[in-house]
């Protein structure tokens, strides 16, 4: 190529408009003006736990008590408690009466012999990885987010989830803003964003949902075929969207068609990027709060935050405004029993992994999380699904949640209907115009002999 097409080529090239690309989701979680537009669009709104709604409220309570979880005899110089000494590692009956002296109320006389063994023999887990934090945390080494959860977490999030399905760095799909009527070309960067990959979440077992997926006469056929594979282009972004596409808040199809439902998200970071953790786990369960709110279920989604060796939660839901009617996806912090003796000034309580009562409760949390899938939850999303499949019968109309398309191309086809909206008709009279076109002579070209 020659140096003046190359630079007609580059000087081309720079004459081209080029399309912004979009953040991605933790960048829009880092920058908190990003985060508050696209949560503006989405409905979301942060409240008080005091506001999870009364129907709610004792699933909510339920899962997060963690009380009369362990057996007391474990504790000071009981008959079993020298019995474990003989057997058990040297400084894990001195872990557990830490924890006892620090919170009392997880023990309990009441928790039968075989749960008890169930227990002695997951904790040594527990026990392992608290004392690899305590190892980080005395080390001059600094230690990275995957070093945490490498080393911690996942050493106790994994083993905890026994009914579940566990998933790592599952990616999921990002809802669709509530109205394009409001978006403007300046917030498109925010607003294309259309996945999101959560480092933990838990999903509802497909065996558990077999009946609702598989047979001929299950709701999702029934649904699926109602809708004619489609659902309703109302609200849609970018066309109609297929219903399997809509039936899993995941951004890749599974292999065989069902639905999908995942009952909580986490996130890890750095400590310093707590916040921002919070926002991008926020994103990821106002992704999960839509699909429910699409398929008329009603249940709370919970989030951990995990930071540098601490946790933190939050539990989501829908609720829709009584007098306009319009969607509202909210999120509470979890303050703790006892607020007044939280650690820091925040709304958050905050669990230390290093604290011996801290961890177990973790722990115990998670194992209420996993028994919660598969028992409450999986209960409202039948209920639901199955109250939505008599819906549709009487003639309710799907509409989708998940993003999808360019929403350029929806700002430019609002932008020129607008257009044409303004643009005067053209006349229907058949005047002439005062000057004709004149009419070109063709030029002879004579032959050549």
């Amino acid at each position: 190529m020659s140096r003046r097409q190359s630079y007609e080529s580059d000087n081309t090239t720079r004459g081209k408009a080029r399309k912004p690309r979009c953040l991605s989701a933790c960048q829009i979680a880092r920058n908190v003006k990003s985060f508050e537009l696209w949560t503006a669009h989405q409905g979301c709104e942060e409240v008080g736990y005091d506001d999870v709604p009364r129907e709610m409220r004792t699933v909510v309570h339920n899962v997060f008590d963690i009380t009369s979880q362990l057996p007391k005899e474990w504790l000071g110089t009981t008959d079993t408690s020298r019995r474990m000494k003989t057997v058990l590692p040297p400084d894990f009956l001195g872990f557990m009466n830490t924890a006892g002296r620090a919170v009392p109320a997880l023990f309990t006389s009441q928790v039968a012999e075989n749960d008890s063994k169930q227990l002695l023999s997951e904790l040594q887990i527990v026990f392992s990885a608290w004392n690899r934090i305590r190892k980080m945390r005395q080390s001059s080494r600094k230690w990275s987010e995957a070093d945490f959860a490498a080393n911690v977490y996942n050493v106790i999030r994994s083993p905890a989830v026994q009914q579940g399905d566990y998933r790592a760095q599952c990616s999921i799909a990002l809802p669709q803003p509530l109205s394009v009527s409001r978006i403007k070309a300046g917030d498109l960067r925010v607003l294309n964003a259309k996945t999101a990959s959560p480092d933990s979440s838990i999903f509802i077992p497909a065996r558990h949902m077999s009946h609702l997926s598989y047979g001929s006469k299950s709701a999702y056929k029934v649904l699926q075929s109602l809708s004619k594979g489609k659902m309703s282009a109302s609200g849609s972004i970018g066309g109609e969207s297929s219903f399997r596409f809509q039936s899993t808040p995941c951004a890749k199809l599974p292999d065989t068609q069902g639905f999908e439902f995942a009952s909580t998200y986490w996130e890890d970071k750095k400590h310093q990027y707590i916040e921002d953790a919070h926002r991008q786990n926020r994103m990821a369960t106002a992704s999960a709060v839509r699909q429910l709110h699409a398929l008329g279920i009603n249940a709370p989604v919970f989030g951990l935050v995990w930071a540098q060796g601490t946790v933190r939660a939050h539990v989501d839901w829908w609720e829709t405004d009584p007098r306009s009617g319009q969607l509202m996806i909210r999120s509470a912090a979890y303050a703790g029993t006892n607020p007044s003796n939280r650690r820091t000034s925040g709304v958050f309580h905050e669990w230390n992994l290093e604290e011996p009562a801290d961890i177990l409760q973790v722990y115990l949390l998670i194992k209420k999380l996993d028994h919660w899938t598969v028992n409450g939850f999986l209960d409202r999303v039948i209920q639901g699904i199955e109250q939505l499949k008599v819906d549709v019968l009487r003639g309710h109309q799907l509409v989708p949640w998940k993003r999808k398309g360019d929403l350029a191309k929806v700002l430019e086809a609002k932008a020129n209907a607008h257009q044409l909206k303004g643009t005067p008709r053209p006349s229907l009279s058949i005047t002439p115009s005062s000057s004709p076109p004149k009419r070109r002579s063709r030029r002879r070209v004579p032959r050549s002999s």
